[in-house]
């Protein structure tokens, strides 16, 4: 997505319905990967709810540590490790984890998110990566023009999630939820600014 760390700034509709905001931090690790966090407030449907999903990826895009935290009438956390040099990938929800067979390496769905950009896909091509538990399908759908300027259309399966990317940013993500359409549109892109080093 960048190769200076950056801020995307999202804002959320449900049914057509405001439904809150999202702020994705990307940190690309000079020589390695990637470390993004995802935070997003959704106040639609109900409950609210406070979501955290944090990824960091080897260099090649894939996901080495994977957490999600959703906070709402109760509070839940799911993480995925690859702990290569024991072979394993660990799967931890809540206080029960399961130790996995490290196989091939795999993303989770941030580090997807992440690694579309750089997708060699031509329109009606489809791609498969392994997910721990399962796996998913990208299909690069025909290009579409918004607002006089070009995006690349993809669908993720399963899910059924919709992102277009313009000049390599996810500038719109687009997910059915029972009978309606969740989306996420990009507002904003901020620069980091270096933290400062205590001495």
């Amino acid at each position: 997505m960048t190769e200076h760390p950056a801020v995307y700034l999202y804002r959320y509709f449900f049914a057509g319905e405001e439904a809150g905001e999202g702020r994705l931090e990307v940190r690309p690790q000079p020589g390695e990967g990637v470390k993004a966090t995802l935070t997003a407030e959704v106040n639609l449907p109900l409950p609210k709810t406070r979501q955290r999903w944090q990824t960091e990826t080897d260099a090649e895009g894939f996901s080495l540590y994977f957490a999600e935290r959703v906070e709402g009438r109760e509070s839940r956390v799911f993480t995925v490790e690859r702990l290569e040099e024991e072979g394993l990938v660990l799967v931890t929800q809540g206080k029960e984890s399961l130790a996995l067979p490290f196989l091939v390496p795999y993303h989770d769905p941030l580090s997807l998110l992440l690694a579309l950009p750089r997708l060699a896909l031509e329109p009606g091509g489809v791609a498969r990566f392994p997910m721990p538990g399962g796996r998913v399908y990208v299909e690069r759908l025909a290009d579409l023009e918004v607002n006089g300027r070009r995006r690349w259309h993809y669908r993720l399966r399963p899910g059924l999630t919709l992102v277009e990317l313009e000049e390599g940013l996810p500038a719109r993500m687009a997910q059915q939820v029972q009978d309606h359409v969740f989306e996420a549109v990009l507002e904003g892109v901020e620069e980091v600014k270096r933290r400062r080093r205590w001495v």
